[in-house]
């Protein structure tokens, strides 16, 4: 692999092996050449992954800056509106035109560089052997079809052979009927029902099946170019979480469920209280979290000198340009910043301690950024009494800000000796799956919470914590009893979804 990944996306294009759709048969470039210099024939070509070996849409997002403003947009419009849901596969074109067009309109300069930078990037990543097929071929009986915007693909081929050709594209401001159609409709519009039957058509997708079949020649060719995503390029906490080290459904589960609900009953005192920090807790930790990814990804990518049989997933390979080192501090600092905030505006913090809390914040972000940048390139080994310091700084570092109760301290150390319990199996070669962490954690902490207990019956005084902070015997106990429970049957209620989905 290249030290960059781009370049080495750049490089990844394979021969083109071209296959008669409607008759079912491969065809040889030759034959190619000779159908598109019939003078008779329209000549009509796919744009992304067929003449450019990559995605336009995507490129022109990844490109785009300040990538901050970029992402949000990109997360708003496509990741969280469930375009998936329209049918076809349509509604990604409609999500990529609104992100498109947002991005435009709100940072319009993105434009002027595109047509700068865009005819560049065509050069570098021009599909060259599908492009040879259209050599010598006049530009008049050429049009490009794409679902892209018609104003990203015209700037790349602004200066290439292709900048006569015809382009018939998503504008600026499409009709709803746009969207509707496939590309039989838009190559009519553009050379007539009688150009389409003797038109000669070639595409690397068979999402363009319809005009596929309705050209007098249809080809399919081989995609050019390794698939692109501009989130790979744009930079969201707990993204690279999601996409690489776990599941999508597990980071949320882990983050919301387990992080989040246990800092929160580790520092409320009263049911009021828990609701107000379940606003704040779950900023503070996305803050955390933001520079916790960047050990994540330094792991994976430095993996294989440290280690030796390093365990890594396909998907690093395709975030090795992810802009994590910078972006996760602006995310980080940004996150805290609004947890402040918004515990300022609810009382649970005072005016005048929100610089400390803002400083001390800040040095506990940097404290967490060099034990994981240890713990990288310590020996395995060594690793396992780094981890439970890595634990203790994700569950208590917001013990920096609010004062915990008695039993909200054993729920998180309970949490932790629970991670720390997997990790440990893991690192001494057992299989960590054998060890429900849920479980442990939640005995754990029903044993320590039964010694508080029991002491505060026989002594007394443990209950009273300061004004409002009688957790152990209210409120806010009955909270982390709960959680304790339901998360110890979460295991073997998954396990029986799961056997009667299998049935």
């Amino acid at each position: 692999m290249t030290p960059s990944g781009t370049s080495a996306r750049a490089a990844e294009q394979l021969e083109p092996v071209l296959h008669d759709v409607r008759r079912q048969s491969p065809v040889t470039a030759e034959t190619v050449r000779r159908r598109v210099a019939d003078p008779a024939a329209p000549v009509l070509v796919d744009f992304d992954h067929t003449l450019f070996a990559s995605n336009s849409t995507e490129m022109f997002i990844a490109q785009c800056r300040p990538s901050l403003v970029v992402a949000l947009i990109d997360l708003l419009v496509r990741v969280l509106v469930p375009w998936r849901l329209v049918p076809r596969g349509r509604g990604h074109r409609v999500g990529d035109w609104l992100c498109v067009a947002l991005i435009v309109l709100l940072t319009p300069w993105n434009v002027r560089r595109w047509r700068r930078d865009a005819p560049a990037l065509f050069e570098r990543h021009r599909a060259r052997a599908v492009c040879g097929l259209f050599a010598g071929v006049d530009p008049a009986r050429l049009t490009i079809i794409s679902f892209g915007m018609a104003f990203v693909v015209r700037a790349l081929v602004a200066r290439s052979e292709f900048a006569a050709a015809a382009l018939v594209a998503t504008p600026a401001l499409p009709r709803p009927s746009w969207f509707a159609g496939g590309k039989t409709a838009t190559a009519t519009a553009a050379v007539g029902a009688d150009g389409v039957a003797r038109a000669v058509f070639v595409s690397d997708s068979l999402h363009d099946e319809d005009l596929l079949l309705a050209a007098g020649t249809g080809l399919l060719v081989t995609p050019q170019g390794a698939a692109l995503s501009a989130r790979e390029r744009l930079y969201v906490p707990l993204r690279y979480t999601a996409r690489v080290k776990y599941s999508r459904l597990y980071t949320l589960d882990q983050f919301l469920l387990v992080d989040a609900a246990v800092v929160v009953l580790a520092v409320g005192y009263d049911l009021p209280s828990v609701l107000r920090f379940a606003l704040v807790v779950p900023l503070l930790l996305l803050s955390l979290m933001a520079v916790y990814e960047i050990g994540y990804h330094e792991n994976d990518v430095h993996a294989a000198n440290f280690e030796e049989r390093p365990v890594l997933d396909p998907q690093v390979s395709r975030y090795l340009d992810y802009p994590i080192r910078t972006q996760a501090w602006v995310w980080a600092l940004g996150a805290a910043a609004a947890a402040l905030g918004v515990a300022v505006a609810l009382g649970e913090l005072a005016r005048e301690e929100l610089l400390r809390a803002g400083l001390s914040w800040l040095v506990l972000l940097v404290v967490l950024r060099a034990v994981f940048w240890a713990y990288n390139r310590v020996r395995v080994h060594a690793r396992v009494f780094l981890y439970p310091v890595l634990q203790v700084l994700k569950y208590g570092a917001v013990f920096l800000v609010f004062v915990p109760t008695t039993v909200g301290v054993v729920l998180v150390l309970s949490q932790v000796m629970a991670m720390w319990a997997v990790y440990v199996v893991y690192r001494l070669g057992g299989r960590k799956e054998n060890l429900d962490r849920d479980l442990f954690g939640s005995v754990a902490f029903l044993v320590a919470a039964a010694l508080l207990l029991m002491a505060d019956l026989v002594h007394g005084g443990l209950s009273h914590e300061g004004a409002g902070h009688a957790s152990i015997a209210e409120t806010t106990f009955a909270l982390a009893l709960l959680w304790a429970l339901a998360r110890t049957g979460k295991g073997p209620l998954m396990r029986r979804l799961r056997t009667r989905a299998a049935v």
